[in-house]
């Protein structure tokens, strides 16, 4: 009989796996790694002790481990500024032509409970969203930005000059590749404007989106202890998290699935 990975659903998606890591995983359970991925979006694991090399072994069974020039591959709040600022919804190269496939945290040395990261479902949020809406949005295009390092909170389409490193025009929905499903593709932090709709219009169309997006009800909030894992697609789903200059350390070892890079940034 095939081996599988213990796991339970959580709540409005995801999944919650009891094994340990660190011990190699047999060709079934590789396999369901991967099939409980692109089913349900998000995988938790608690209690995980992973260097980096096993870190991006496991996340090479979802596609090719990008490494970029410059980068450490661990998170810190340590030196304040960009990496310690609130960071709004978004999905991680979400304005390029090659956004990442799947993002990883390992929390590596925090304050147990004291900083979280929130997620939502562009899948469920499409699949939430009234006719009206889905008809402006299956075919429409948006400009979108990759925001100064000064301006990572808030909603990019408020500001009548969305200040941006990067500016692209992007879909604003995309079917992702590893289900075929449909995913809303705008977002709070990159999404500066709707193309084909003047300003005001625009505006009030995105905000429509983002109450029903962003409802309280449709996060899941991932508290951070020290040990956690959590593998997620990053065209399924949106993450955000608060302000940490007050949250004690908080080093997470991040490690990226995709083909192509972009100039580093906060995550």
């Amino acid at each position: 009989m095939a081996v599988t990975l213990p796991h339970r659903l959580l709540q409005p998606f995801g999944v919650e796996i009891e094994r340990d890591l660190a011990s190699p995983l047999g060709p079934s359970e590789a396999w369901h790694l991967a099939e409980l991925f692109r089913t349900h979006g998000l995988i938790l694991a608690r209690g995980q002790t992973l260097s980096m090399a096993r870190q991006r072994e496991l996340c090479g069974l979802l596609g090719p481990i990008l490494e970029r020039e410059g980068e450490a591959g661990t998170m810190s709040n340590q030196g304040g500024g960009p990496s310690a600022a609130e960071l709004a919804w978004h999905a991680d190269a979400a304005y390029t032509d090659h956004p990442f496939d799947a993002l990883s945290l390992h929390a590596i040395d925090v304050v147990d409970g004291a900083s979280s990261t929130r997620f939502v479902s562009a899948q469920q949020g499409w699949a939430a969203l009234p006719p009206d809406l889905q008809e402006i949005l299956e075919e429409g295009e948006q400009e979108m930005v990759s925001p100064h390092y000064s301006r990572l909170s808030g909603r990019a389409c408020d500001r009548e000059h969305a200040d941006a490193l990067r500016r692209a025009t992007r879909p604003t929905m995309l079917t992702n590749p590893h289900n075929g499903r449909p995913c809303l593709w705008v977002s709070e932090l990159q999404t500066a404007r709707l193309n084909g709709f003047d300003t005001d219009s625009g505006r009030a169309i995105l905000h429509r989106v983002f109450h029903a997006f962003y409802a309280p009800e449709r996060q899941l909030e991932h508290r951070w202890r020290t040990g956690d894992l959590i593998i997620w697609d990053n065209i399924a789903l949106q993450h955000m998290r608060g302000n940490l200059e007050h949250v004690g350390k908080r080093v997470l070892q991040r490690v990226i699935v995709g083909t192509r890079g972009v100039a580093p940034h906060v995550s």
